[in-house]
């Protein structure tokens, strides 16, 4: 219930078109075909439900963002301190005091979680004992820099941490260590490689399900028009349209893939030629929706994007 409360906050959050905000009146709406108005809303619910997770990672990521960033000033400070560099640091108090892994600790791990195909033990073991060394690295790092925290000078601002809603928002001061400022503009700058893969990823969610409602609007438009049913027009425009799937043409494809299927070709005909039959099928249906997209008025609204900047972030990045 929280989280869909903060991610209605965000979708309201005023867009200032200063600010590099799409000037589109009506934002939700992802097409129009023949007149009808396909929305997100319209949208299934796993794409809808998988599209949230994404946005999840951004929300998640701003308030862990933070806390990196605080924990690195209070790294260089105590690293100016002493009068080294921050790598010099690193290496007195992270390096140097971690325990070296084992073979027999990276063993351990490689019996716990491979699986059945993984690479033999020699091939791998130095990249386990790499991975078991990097990890705790990451732990002793994250130990020392709340120790180093607990005695600095920090503030942190009592406001939820969202996406700015306007250029004047990127200023906002969210934490103040030893009196260096950590603002909105630092954390969604560093955000930029994670907001870029969300919206693709977002895009790519919903461009795959807004084309199946295109085609299925299209199939029922055309079946009112000519007063008969989806499944007659299916039937009659790509189910007539498959070829026969040959014996010939299951074996042809057995012999090029038979290292990746069990067993003789007798005890896998019929799943092969089942599995040509829906691509076949695949196909058929796809040029027949084409062709019915020729002869519509169609306009898409959802626009695949581009590297994002801290213009864009005004708009709620990933909505």
């Amino acid at each position: 219930m929280m989280l869909l409360i903060l991610l209605l906050f965000l979708s309201a959050l005023p867009q200032s078109l200063s600010c590099g905000c799409e000037s589109k009146p009506e934002i939700n709406v992802l097409a129009v075909v023949n007149g009808v108005k396909i929305t997100k809303l319209d949208l299934s619910i796993n794409t809808r439900t998988q599209v949230t997770l994404e946005q999840e990672k951004v929300i998640a990521a701003r308030s862990q963002a933070l806390d990196q960033m605080i924990g690195k000033l209070v790294l260089e400070t105590e690293a100016k301190r002493r009068g080294l560099t921050l790598a010099q640091l690193l290496e007195l108090e992270v390096t140097a005091k971690i325990v070296e892994p084992t073979e027999k600790e990276a063993r351990a791990v490689y019996d716990e979680y491979k699986p059945g195909t993984f690479p033999d033990f020699k091939l791998v073991k130095n990249e386990l004992i790499e991975r078991l060394k990097s990890q705790r690295e990451a732990l002793r790092r994250i130990e020392f820099a709340n120790s180093l925290r607990v005695r600095a000078q920090v503030a942190t601002a009592d406001q939820m941490i969202t996406p700015p809603a306007s250029e004047e928002d990127l200023a906002r001061v969210f934490a103040t260590v030893n009196g260096v400022n950590i603002t909105s503009r630092d954390i969604e700058a560093s955000l930029l490689p994670l907001i870029s893969q969300v919206q693709q990823k977002v895009y790519t969610l919903r461009k795959q399900d807004l084309d199946l409602k295109i085609n299925d609007l299209l199939l029922e438009q055309e079946a009112k028009r000519l007063e008969t049913t989806v499944q007659a027009l299916i039937y009659q425009n790509v189910n007539t349209r498959i070829p026969l799937i040959t014996e010939e043409q299951a074996r042809a494809w057995h012999d090029e893939h038979k290292k990746e299927l069990p067993g003789d070709f007798s005890e896998v005909k019929l799943q092969i030629m089942q599995f040509i039959f829906k691509q076949e099928q695949q196909k058929a249906s796809l040029a027949y929706a084409e062709e019915l997209r020729k002869g519509a008025a169609v306009q898409i609204y959802l626009t695949k994007p581009g590297s994002p900047d801290l213009r864009q972030l005004c708009c709620n990045p990933v909505d």
